[in-house]
């Protein structure tokens, strides 16, 4: 048999309302019928009093509801992990981890395919980096093959000798670089360059731009830091990762005398951070900054950031792939354009700008398209109607005209002065 559960006593106003009215003397002062004007006002003010606490209560029960955030639900995306800890939702989010995987599409460029020239850095990237780490991962994987399924004679025999292979190369204790820094002006695709190496390791990439993480609350932009790289971490115990911070710079810039004390936590934070993943060998850290001479120090030392490359903007011949990239793999309609002249035209120009150029040149050359709408519509619109729409080398010299180099006022000598001071 269930015992019944006592009703709770009441607590604060209700007691007190309770006490009063249930006491012997106002029994007694009620029931006399002595003064009972005197006795109602009273009963009455304690009533009033009674609902406006309850209407207070209402109000704050209300505003919890509305006003107070929600835990975060877990998410179904296997390529999301969820921060460990978080007082707010927008705090919650700075700190959240959304890893992307990128998959071949039949007909389009992958990997370094889609890079524009780069042929160094490319070639650089691959003895130096995308080899290494392939092959790392491949015996990582092999192990983990046959430590769960028993394999044909055949396949053992190819994993034994892949893997005495792999002895080897490891006997010339080759370090592979798994910090590196991407520095340079604005725009010469320091973000499209770590996608396509994620793209080249088949590995997942995860993007966080460093000005994220800035918090309001005293020592939460620390937290955020804090729980960010606990879900990179996690992330990486199941597979490969490219974790890619933009802007490092601001968040990871000099520490001088007057720098706040916050500011120094939290620079102290990542660096604490950074020498944690360690324990997370699949983590693979690409970190980009456009001002490379605002760089606290203690981030260049070895064991971090230990590669640097600077990505310039691009050469003739990077240009002409540009525009026939953008244009004629593009598939865009264009006639009679002489790409070589047009490397020569954007000389100093970066990839964003060469983009933009050709976004804007094949938005004019469609723009009358869509006067023939209500031809189209009433039935008159014919073949001959079509003709003429294309990109021409008129129509982008008119654009280049009016559309100058973004590094027109970037100071590049930054860059060479600080490469000669790392040397």
């Amino acid at each position: 048999m269930t015992t019944p559960t006592p009703p709770s006593s009441p607590i604060g106003f209700d007691a007190f309302f309770s006490e009063i009215t249930q006491s012997k003397e106002f029994q007694d002062l009620k029931n006399s019928g002595n003064d009972i004007s005197s006795l109602s006002d009273l009963e009455k003010s304690l009533t009033d009093m009674q609902s406006g606490v309850e209407k207070a209560a209402n109000m704050m029960k209300e505003y919890d509801t509305k006003f107070t955030p929600l835990p975060s639900s877990s998410s179904k995306d296997s390529g999301t992990v969820a921060p460990k800890t978080g007082n707010a939702k927008d705090e919650e989010v700075k700190s959240a981890i959304e890893v992307q995987h990128f998959t071949r599409v039949e007909g389009k460029p992958f990997g370094f395919d889609a890079v524009a020239g780069m042929d160094q850095l490319k070639e650089e990237l691959k003895d130096s980096f995308i080899k290494p780490l392939r092959f790392k991962f491949l015996v990582e994987k092999l192990k983990r093959e046959d430590a769960e399924n028993p394999k044909t004679e055949e396949e053992k025999k190819k994993h034994e000798m892949t893997l005495k292979l792999y002895t080897e190369y490891e006997k010339f204790k080759i370090s592979i670089p798994t910090g590196m820094l991407f520095y340079g002006p604005p725009g010469t695709g320091k973000t499209f360059i770590t996608k396509k190496l994620a793209e080249e390791l088949g590995c997942g990439f995860i993007s966080k731009n460093m000005g994220e993480f800035g918090s309001s609350y005293l020592h939460q932009t620390t937290k955020n830091i804090a729980d960010f790289f606990d879900g990179a971490k996690k992330a990486a115990e199941s597979e490969p990762i490219i974790l890619f911070l933009d802007e490092i710079d601001s968040l990871v810039s000099a520490r001088t005398n007057n720098v706040d004390a916050n500011k120094a936590e939290e620079v102290s934070q990542f660096l604490q951070e950074f020498n944690g993943l360690e324990s997370a060998p699949n983590l693979i850290v690409i970190a980009a900054t456009n001002r490379p001479d605002h760089l606290d120090s203690a981030i260049l030392r070895s064991g971090r950031l230990d590669k640097k490359i600077y990505l310039g903007p691009p050469d003739a011949v990077a240009r002409k792939a540009l525009f026939q990239m953008y244009i004629e793999r593009a598939g865009r309609p264009s006639t009679g354009l002489d790409y070589n002249e047009l490397a020569h035209l954007t000389d100093g120009y970066v990839s964003a700008d060469i983009e933009a150029i050709c976004d804007e040149v094949a938005r004019d050359a469609s723009r009358d398209l869509l006067e023939l709408i209500d031809e189209a519509e009433d039935g008159t619109l014919t073949d001959a109607d079509l003709a003429g729409y294309t990109i021409t080398m008129k129509s982008i010299k008119e654009t280049l005209a009016e559309t100058p180099s973004s590094l027109r006022m970037v100071d590049m000598s930054v860059y060479t002065s600080w490469l000669e001071k790392m040397k």
